[in-house]
């Protein structure tokens, strides 16, 4: 006679304990939630970004793109006309898919079989427990299905391989120009408001120059030295065109004459002297030729 083994029947509370906890405001609080629903999508985006610690998102390209994952989902969440619980679910669901892309590096089959347990649950017929996400419909699910196959497994090498490559950091530099104004001795710009003629400006408006230091005794009678023999030096043109004026033309003629023979005198005589060694240089030259044709 065969025995039969006992089976224990599980209780409630056990079912209970298998089952998951909700996922609704897990990531986002409900406060957090219900204000992201009042807002428009550029202010959405500035808070998501304080919310989930992305300052950098302007210069790095990682956070911006985590940054646009977020907010395209939750503005999505918006338009399907999700309850503060549903789109914190629907965000606890963004959140842990991305960070096990990010840190757990998963597979895409390995992360599709993550989406399907979070998914467990749903609707009236299945009760074999629950992944978190029991407050949605079988509509609801499919359409949250569907959007995160075309939001992140559809794009999914591309985002294994922003979180395993360093961005290249670029440093762009810009030359400033700068125009500094004139000293205040001088308007800068011209005063062109006041209408006025740049004597009227420079005899009674501008700033006038500096007094200059009073002179030492020696420097006033090296002055006066230096004025002296300048005087001196002008005084001797003048003298030399008073005798040239009280001179006749032939008187002038007469004198250049003079001074042009006594240059060119001796000049003249070294030129005849060198014509008469070169033209001996040359005859000898010439008899010593014959004497040789003789031979």
């Amino acid at each position: 006679m065969s025995k039969r083994k006992p089976t224990k029947a599980k209780s409630q509370k056990d079912k209970h304990d298998d089952d998951r906890e909700s996922l609704a405001f897990k990531v986002l609080l409900e406060s957090q939630t219900k204000e992201l629903l009042d807002v428009d999508v550029d202010e959405m985006q500035l808070k998501l970004a304080d919310m989930m610690n992305l300052p950098s998102h302007l210069t790095d390209l990682k956070e911006a793109a985590v940054l646009d994952y977020y907010t395209s989902g939750v503005w999505w969440g918006k338009e399907q006309n999700f309850t503060p619980q549903q789109l914190s679910g629907f965000f606890t669901v963004l959140h842990i898919l991305l960070e096990n892309v990010k840190e757990k590096h998963l597979s895409t089959v390995e992360n599709l079989k993550e989406l399907k347990k979070m998914l467990v649950g749903i609707g009236p017929e299945n009760m074999d427990g629950s992944g978190g996400l029991d407050f949605f419909d079988l509509n609801q699910a499919k359409a949250v299905a569907d959007y995160l196959y075309t939001s992140l497994f559809q794009h999914y090498k591309l985002y294994e391989f922003m979180f395993t490559h360093l961005q290249a950091e670029e440093i762009i530099g810009t030359d400033l120009e700068v125009e500094v104004a004139k000293p205040a001795s001088m308007p800068w710009p011209p005063p062109l408001e006041e209408g006025v003629s740049e004597e009227i400006h420079s005899e009674y408006i501008a700033t006038p120059p500096p007094t200059p230091p009073p002179e030492t005794v020696a420097e006033t009678v090296e002055m006066k030295s230096e004025g002296a023999e300048g005087d001196r030096t002008d005084e001797t043109p003048s003298k030399e065109a008073d005798l040239l004026a009280q001179l006749s033309p032939e008187e002038i003629k007469a004198i250049l004459m003079s001074v042009a023979k006594e240059m060119f005198g001796g000049l003249q005589s070294d030129v005849a002297n060198k014509l008469r060694e070169r033209e001996t240089s040359i005859i000898n030259r010439i008899n010593k030729v014959h004497k040789v044709a003789d031979h």
